[in-house]
């Protein structure tokens, strides 16, 4: 069975090995893709897929669908160092989110004026036996909710 991984924003498509963070960049906690934000200063972070809310920090979220396949949306890199600054939770832990819903309102100036990467990266965390497929390629301009990847077991044919 594979899904897809809808941009949480409008922006341009990053593939994770083009990020400053290796954690993110070396694929660590798993695949996925990144979008730096257009020059906006309020960003709103939409869901890239469906399921419930599982984790909520100010600045990231996890999103766990049916299957159990958790999807972390990460806003920014170094964000924590923040304390929250910028961020507004728009939904609750626990809450059952569709594709497109809005997460979380991001004000970019103060990790802007710290000099931090402003991407919002979506990550499928430890795939079990899956790959992903990314679909725009590389520095692609890309819509909120335009598909970002394309997630599949190992096992599929594509």
């Amino acid at each position: 069975m594979s899904f897809e991984l809808y941009s949480p924003i409008s922006g341009t498509l990053r593939h994770l090995n083009t990020l400053a963070d290796p954690v993110f960049a070396e694929e660590i906690m798993g695949p996925g893709f990144a979008v730096a934000p257009e020059n906006d200063r309020y960003v709103k972070v939409c869901a890239p897929t469906d399921g419930t809310l599982t984790h909520l920090l100010p600045h990231a979220c996890a999103i766990t669908r049916a299957n159990g396949q958790q999807i972390l949306v990460h806003l920014g890199i170094d964000t924590v160092k923040l304390g929250g600054e910028g961020f507004s939770s728009i939904r609750n832990l626990g809450d059952e989110v569709s594709a497109g819903d809005p997460l979380i309102a991001w004000d970019t100036a103060p990790a802007r004026n710290m000099g931090y990467p402003l991407e919002v990266i979506v990550v499928v965390l430890c795939p079990p036996a899956s790959y992903l497929e990314h679909l725009p390629a590389d520095c692609s301009p890309i819509e909120a909710l335009m598909p970002g990847a394309r997630v599949h077991r190992a096992s599929e044919e594509s």
